[in-house]
C-alpha cells in the first residue's frame, strides 16, 4: 500500500498544473514582452509538500519535497499565437514522508508545455485555456530571469481513496 501511495504523489507531483496561484509576492508592470522569447528552465522545486490520504477510514498522511536537476529544457513563448513550448528533459528528486519512513527517488522528466495557450494578466502567467488554465504568479522578473510561483491545494480522487495535497511550486527560467 506505501508503494501505491508514494506512485500517488509522484503523480500529484507530475499531473499538478490545476489550480489557482497565490500573488502575495507578485512583481508589478509586467508586459506581455518582456515573456516572450526562448529562455531556459534552471530550476524547479516542490516545498511544503504535505498530503492525506483516506482508504477506508484510514488516515495516512505524508511529506514530500522536489528539487529538480540536469536540466537541459528550453521554453519557448510565442507571441501569434500565444503558445508556450517546452523541449529538452530534466531530472526531478522526489523525497517522501510516509509513516515516518523516507523514500528518494529519481524521476526524469520531459516536455511539460506542448503547444500550450499563455496570457498574462497583471502579475499572474496563465497556462492552459477553460478548466485546464493554471496561473503562476511571477515573483520576479527582468531582462534574464523569470521566476514563477505556484499555490498547489487539491482533493484528488483515485480508486484506492482520496488524497489531499498542498505544496508550493516554483520554477525559474533564465536566459
Amino acid at each position: 500500500m506505501k508503494k501505491v501511495f508514494f506512485l500517488s504523489i509522484i503523480t500529484a507531483f507530475t499531473l499538478v498544473f490545476t489550480s489557482c496561484s497565490n500573488d502575495e509576492d507578485a512583481v508589478s508592470n509586467t508586459s506581455e514582452e518582456d515573456i516572450i522569447g526562448v529562455w531556459n528552465l534552471t530550476a524547479l522545486e516542490a516545498t511544503d509538500g504535505r498530503s492525506e490520504t483516506t482508504i477506508e477510514g484510514t488516515v495516512i498522511p505524508a511529506t514530500f519535497k522536489a528539487v529538480g536537476k540536469d536540466f537541459q529544457t528550453v521554453v519557448t513563448f510565442s507571441e501569434d499565437p500565444q503558445t508556450v513550448v517546452s523541449e529538452g528533459s530534466y531530472t526531478t528528486v522526489l523525497s517522501t514522508t510516509i509513516g515516518g519512513e523516507n523514500q528518494t527517488q529519481e524521476q526524469e522528466g520531459e516536455d511539460f508545455f506542448e503547444s500550450e495557450k499563455w496570457r498574462l494578466d497583471g502579475s499572474t502567467l496563465y497556462f492552459g485555456s477553460g478548466d485546464e488554465e493554471v496561473g503562476f504568479t511571477i515573483v520576479e522578473l527582468n531582462d534574464s530571469k523569470i521566476s514563477l510561483r505556484y499555490e498547489l491545494n487539491e482533493t484528488v480522487e483515485s480508486f484506492f481513496g482520496t488524497s489531499t495535497v498542498s505544496a508550493t511550486y516554483n520554477m525559474t527560467l533564465s536566459k
